[in-house]
């Protein structure tokens, strides 16, 4: 089994490949910097760009498939998972949002959404969709715009949506399709922010390990920490002539 994962140097796809590796499942990491990870016999390094790589749906379909025929000329295996760890948080001054707000935009959901409709249309031709899934990493900011963050939250809802759609359209072929939904977790996206020294932030192993178990049960969404989802559920049930004047 071959599994992709993108944005292979985020601290919580670290975590996750170490459980990976620990099976002895062979990996494909697409990363920015290669320098930043070590291959192996199980894992080969990919470079990538989201910036160039995914920049239309042309370029993020030849992405897929360069990473396909990297993972057949290696292990002569092909790619049953895909791990999408991408994200980007814009800085906390509102002033600067105006020159973070396509980039946030960009690599939150569009690129994300190019790539894995290229994944999409691979796995429905390949067969055997039983055995193949993708697992998505979100955030929580997706239930609700907050003034502090909503250009990140607004693109984490965009693919939030996405992601349900391609779970169902998926659905038919056997594919799974998971949503990763994880609160404030002590990794460099948040590093330090005032949010790092939050006593709800969690070391990003032990999101991985809920990622790694869900995945294996076929869970649909994942609230990480679990208590994660009643607090959102209390957050969205606020009415909005509330809401609005909450420095949230």
């Amino acid at each position: 089994m071959a599994i992709l994962v993108l944005s292979a140097t985020s601290d919580i796809a670290k975590a996750g490949c170490a459980l990976f590796q620990a099976r002895g499942q062979r990996l494909l990491l697409a990363v920015r910097n290669v320098s930043a990870v070590t291959e192996s016999a199980n894992a080969k390094v990919i470079p990538y760009d989201a910036w160039s790589d995914e920049k239309d749906a042309a370029s993020a379909e030849a992405f897929w498939h360069r990473c396909v025929i990297a993972a057949q000329d290696h292990w002569n295996e092909t790619i049953d998972g895909v791990y999408v760890a991408q994200g980007y948080l814009p800085p906390g001054d509102v002033s600067r949002w105006k020159d973070e707000l396509e980039k946030s935009i960009f690599l939150n959901f569009t690129s994300v959404a190019l790539f894995l409709d290229a994944v999409a249309r691979w796995m429905e031709q390949a067969g055997d969709g039983k055995k193949r899934w993708i697992a998505v990493i979100s955030s929580v900011a997706a239930d609700r715009g907050r003034r502090s963050n909503y250009p990140y939250g607004a693109a984490k809802a965009g693919l939030d949506a996405y992601l349900s759609g391609l779970r169902a359209r998926m659905f038919g072929c056997g594919v799974h399709v998971l949503t990763v939904r994880p609160g404030l977790v002590r990794t460099k996206m948040i590093a330090g922010r005032p949010q790092a020294d939050s006593v709800t932030a969690v070391c990003p192993e032990k999101i991985a390990g809920q990622i790694d178990r869900a995945i294996r049960r076929r869970r649909n969404i994942l609230y990480t920490p679990g208590w994660w989802f009643w607090m959102m559920f209390f957050v969205r049930s606020i009415p909005e002539c509330l809401f609005k004047r909450m420095k949230v």
